[in-house]
């Protein structure tokens, strides 16, 4: 289905506020619950009326569940019923639907100014989205039976949701001491940095979602404030880049605030918008409390629709269902269902299937770590010339080679490229850099798609990536004055520049013995 018709579909699906159905529970008690679902009206601490639907689960007589509370993505909305939209395409709802048939109570709602629900879109303000997650959780404490409880109003409790709907749950988590396994899919550290790396706008995604919000109808009043406004030139402004630090996970890390709920993440290699990097330091940041963290790295996630990126299936999201670790394949969503079942359950083991670190390199390899390995050899970036204005988009993009492979292996890590002269004064000598890999058959490919603005002086951290790694092959660094990703952000200066310093390369592993055959 091509993005159009996703729009088309949305737009159609807008008008689905919630009738409060909840049932006379206490005509039932004593009584088997049969699955059933049905909608819900909740009210956030400041009187906004939240739409949710619950799913009930099949529980015998005295029988107890714990609760998956599952929230949307940017411009998406909750799963409506066991057929809806959500529920079928997008991952967190077929997990949370998994879950719900697996026997756990869910409630899936629309976060404030989307969907159903009332309100303003706040951009994960503490004071708003943020507290809506603790308020969904008192309303199912009071009005929800047999749910398994640690304590009173402090249900057994597991969250679940993609990008907008996965930095709920890190910040709530921060907050709220009831929740005790997260899952967030494809989400932030640190939103600033994340669309704007060094302030350049990430154009393409800024399109993307801003016309998702528009063609969905929803309140994006926000956005045409004056400083909004001004970061549509293709540099994010000042008090836009403060906000959205204050609404991400690294404002709270820094301060000693950090998530302490079990988390399972799960990042994407190709997700231009919310890279492997923010997974990366979510984890670090985690992990430095006493929370059991692991990470799955996949392919998927936010997905530009083509010619910004490949083709890969259903944009502006997709994920493959299984992914490789090692000798091992991974289901995500029995990946998931297995976190719930030790982390909720309390069944000890259920989920050792799951490792602490899990990389994909493509489709069909990976590799099961225990930590992420140390970088790999700093290489002399040799003296380049490159003319910014014409630079990958009236001419190919430069393919500097830095190393040549001898054997195969995979590659994985953050490059550095070091400058030791300028580009140039101010803002105008402005390049994009991308690690690639020139194969034996002279193709280049940019690895996992991946751009980033290269600061004119000094050090300049590019996104992670990983690869298997042919023998013959060549990395190299890709630069060019124009991106897709970061449109209108090009330099248009017509001086030529020269490119010269050294570039610290990812590591360069051997391939995990079971993944040596096959290619």
């Amino acid at each position: 289905m091509r993005l159009p018709a996703l729009l088309c579909l949305a737009l159609l699906l807008t008008a689905c506020a919630a009738r409060d159905q909840l049932p006379d529970y206490a005509a039932s008690a004593g009584q088997d619950l049969p699955a059933t679902w049905y909608e819900a009206v909740i009210t956030a601490r400041d009187g906004t009326r939240l739409s949710a639907t619950v799913f009930q689960p099949a529980l015998r007589a005295g029988e107890t569940a714990p609760l998956v509370v599952h929230t949307h993505g940017w411009g998406g909305w909750r799963v409506t019923g066991p057929d809806g939209f959500y529920g079928r395409q997008m991952m967190s709802g077929r997990a949370a639907l998994k879950a719900w048939k697996a026997g756990y109570w869910v409630v899936s709602y629309d976060q404030r100014g989307w969907g159903g629900s009332d309100g303003r879109i706040e951009m994960m303000d503490p004071r708003f989205e943020v507290s809506d997650a603790s308020a969904v959780i008192d309303w199912a404490a009071a009005h929800l039976p047999r749910l398994s409880m640690d304590g009173p109003g402090d249900p057994r409790l597991g969250m679940l949701g993609e990008s907008y709907g996965g930095a709920v749950q890190l910040l709530a988590a921060a907050q709220d001491p009831r929740i005790d396994a997260i899952v967030p899919i494809a989400t932030w550290y640190d939103l600033s940095d994340a669309l704007a790396p060094d302030g350049q706008l990430k154009m393409g995604w800024g399109g993307v979602l801003v016309s998702l919000g528009l063609a969905t109808g929803y309140d994006l009043g926000k956005f045409v404030q004056a400083d909004y406004l001004h970061s549509a030139s293709g540099r994010m402004a000042a008090p836009v880049r403060a906000e959205l630090a204050a609404h991400s996970p690294a404002r709270y890390c820094a301060e000693g605030r950090r998530p302490h709920a079990d988390a399972l993440l799960i990042q994407g290699l190709r997700d231009t918008l919310f890279p492997l990097d923010q997974g990366l330091q979510i984890r670090q940041c985690l992990r430095q409390g006493s929370a059991d963290v692991r990470l799955l790295g996949m392919q998927g996630g936010h997905i530009l629709p083509p010619p910004l990126q490949a083709w890969s299936g259903l944009p502006p999201f997709n994920n493959e269902p299984v992914i490789h670790c090692g000798g091992r394949a991974i289901n995500l969503y029995q990946g998931i269902l297995a976190w719930y079942e030790e982390k909720l359950r309390r069944r000890p083991g259920a989920a050792d299937s799951v490792p602490s670190l899990c990389v994909s390199l493509d489709l069909d390899q990976g590799l099961a770590l225990d930590e992420l390995p140390a970088p790999g050899p700093t290489v002399a970036l040799p003296p380049t010339p490159v003319r910014p204005a014409s630079s990958g988009l009236l001419q190919p993009r430069t393919f500097i080679p830095l190393h040549q492979v001898a054997e195969p292996g995979a590659l994985l890590g953050s490059p550095e490229v070091r400058l030791s002269r300028p580009l140039g004064a101010g803002e105008q000598a402005r390049l994009f850099a991308s690690l690639a890999i020139r194969g034996a058959d002279g193709r280049t490919r940019v690895l996992d798609e991946q751009v980033k603005p290269l600061l004119n002086r000094g050090t300049t951290r590019l996104n992670a990536v990983s690869a298997r790694l042919a023998a013959g092959d060549e990395i190299g660094l890709l630069v060019s004055g124009f991106s897709g990703q970061y449109l209108f952000n090009g330099s248009w200066q017509l001086r030529t520049v020269a490119l010269q310093g050294e570039v610290q390369l990812p590591a360069l592993l051997p391939l995990q013995p079971r993944l040596a055959a096959g290619r």
